[in-house]
């Protein structure tokens, strides 16, 4: 009985689906090769999107294993070249060393000359070396970009669920579907709901996989321990600031975290450290977490550097503090120059303006996601997919949360800002900032802080002082009274 072929075809990317290379393609040119040699296809076996540096290929191994179950009935394997079975040297030998064991000859459509002669044999190697040097030289290229993209905050692989991929900004956006179910797990587990509860909550509310399955207990618990809801990036034990809208805030997630894992440090409330997050590490230049340490009789107030191999900056937050309203104070001579240059005050006023009609439309986006969660809390009730235990505590945490966000954009509709009062208050005198900052509440505090310092600020204990590269509003000042002095000095100044 005559023997046929089997084919082999392989695609690793999207691009290549759709090049010279795509799986159509191979099968034709292969095709094409069994008819020239009166060759049957007996099974064709395609795996789409799949490297080749690994064996580990779903139609890779179903084709060994059919080669090793139907041997008798095969002469050829077909591939279009030995890039498509392998690009791993290990991995290309093995294989024709067991087909060529079951009596199976490979045959390359682009590499004709592959034969069992001292040639042949050399050929191969010298093939599948290259292949593995391309394969490897493309992996070192895209580790080195990807390690840069996530130094830049980017996410560049499949967003995790709540999130989706854009292939417009070739970033990540939240899933409107799934996001705000997401968000309100961690809600329900920092009003103190189990992880079990707040599984079986959600799950009612509608969460699924993409796939629409349900969520497995190992996935649900990692989603609840990633940090990227919160805003951050975990890679290769390092952790950045990522560019993506985070679902949590940073105080809900941490929350979680202490409910999960007693042990870990509660992350103290931003508002007790008004320089968290605008005060830099001099030496990192990332921003200074703040926490309190345990001593053998209290609790110490600190502002230290949290970056992994750095902790250049570890200071009492009153020393930070009064360092920096020694700043403004030192900055006070200056500031008669703003009193009679309010336009500088105005136009900090109209960047928080825009600040603050961002945050606005972000809260009404998330009462809408409210009140949807409300509704479907309500259906699922209705279908008995939700005790009614389970609804009173989503909706009790519903209108908690419903509550908190009216009450922040209240909070952005009455606002009256620090830069609005600074500008109406250069009319009559000269500001003290100083004196502003100190009795200003915390957002006011960070106001005065971001329209002075947009950059943030720098911190060096070893002169316990902000760092002089810093660009500070003393030097903007003074470049201003040398430009006012160049062009005539108005009278009064």
């Amino acid at each position: 009985m005559a023997k046929g072929a089997v084919i082999y075809v392989r695609v690793s990317t999207a691009e290549q689906a759709s090049s010279n290379q795509s799986l159509p393609v191979q099968e034709s040119r292969a095709k094409d090769l069994c008819q020239q040699r009166g060759l049957a296809v007996l099974k064709l076996f395609a795996d789409k999107g799949e490297s080749a540096r690994t064996d580990d290929r779903p139609e890779f191994k179903k084709m060994m294993a059919y080669c090793r179950q139907h041997k008798q009935e095969i002469s050829h394997v077909i591939v279009s070249d030995l890039s498509r079975l392998a690009r791993n040297v290990v991995d290309q030998g093995n294989t024709i060393v067991e087909l060529g064991q079951m009596g199976i000859q490979l045959v390359s459509v682009d590499e004709p000359n592959l034969d069992n002669s001292a040639g042949g044999r050399l050929l191969k190697n010298v093939l599948g070396s290259l292949n593995q040097f391309f394969s490897d030289s493309l992996s070192e290229k895209t580790k080195v970009r990807m390690a840069a993209g996530v130094k830049q905050g980017r996410w560049l692989w499949v967003a995790p669920l709540g999130y989706r991929n854009s292939t417009d900004t070739k970033t990540v956006i939240i899933d409107q579907e799934r996001g705000p179910l997401v968000r309100k797990v961690f809600e329900l587990m920092a009003e103190g709901a189990s992880v079990g509860d707040a599984m079986r909550q959600v799950t009612a509310l509608g969460l699924t996989t993409r796939k629409g399955r349900k969520i497995p207990s190992q996935t649900f618990s990692r989603l609840i321990r990633n940090p990227f809801y919160c805003g951050w990036i975990e890679n290769n034990g390092n952790r950045i600031k990522g560019n993506h809208e985070p679902l949590v805030s940073e105080d809900v997630f941490n929350a979680v975290q202490k409910r999960l894992n007693p042990s870990v440090p509660h992350v103290i409330e931003h508002d007790d450290f008004p320089l968290r997050g605008f005060v830099r590490c001099y030496k990192c230049g990332k921003n200074l977490t703040s926490g309190r340490s345990h001593g053998r009789k209290k609790k110490y107030a600190r502002y230290w550097c949290w970056t992994r191999g750095c902790g250049a900056v570890g200071v009492s937050s009153d020393e930070l503090e009064l360092r920096f309203l020694n700043l403004l104070y030192v900055i006070q001579p200056q500031a008669y120059v703003l009193a009679r240059l309010p336009s500088i005050a105005a136009k900090s006023w109209s960047n928080r303006k825009e600040r603050i009609a961002a945050d606005s439309k972000a809260l009404t986006r998330l009462l809408d996601d409210q009140r949807t969660l409300h509704q479907k809390a309500v259906k699922a009730k209705l279908l008995g997919e939700l005790s009614e235990e389970d609804f009173r505590a989503v909706k009790t945490s519903i209108e908690t949360e419903t509550s908190r966000l009216q009450s922040q954009v209240k909070a952005l509709d009455t606002e009256v800002c620090t830069m609005e009062e600074l500008v109406k208050q250069t009319d009559a005198e000269v500001i003290n900032f100083g004196k502003s900052w100190k009795a200003a509440p915390v957002r006011r505090k960070r106001e005065i802080q971001s329209a002075l310092f947009p950059k943030g600020l720098a911190f060096d204990p070893k002169i316990f002082w902000f760092c002089t590269a810093n660009p500070s509003l003393m030097q903007s000042f003074n470049n201003m009274v040398e430009d006012l002095f160049s062009d005539g000095v108005p009278d009064g100044i």
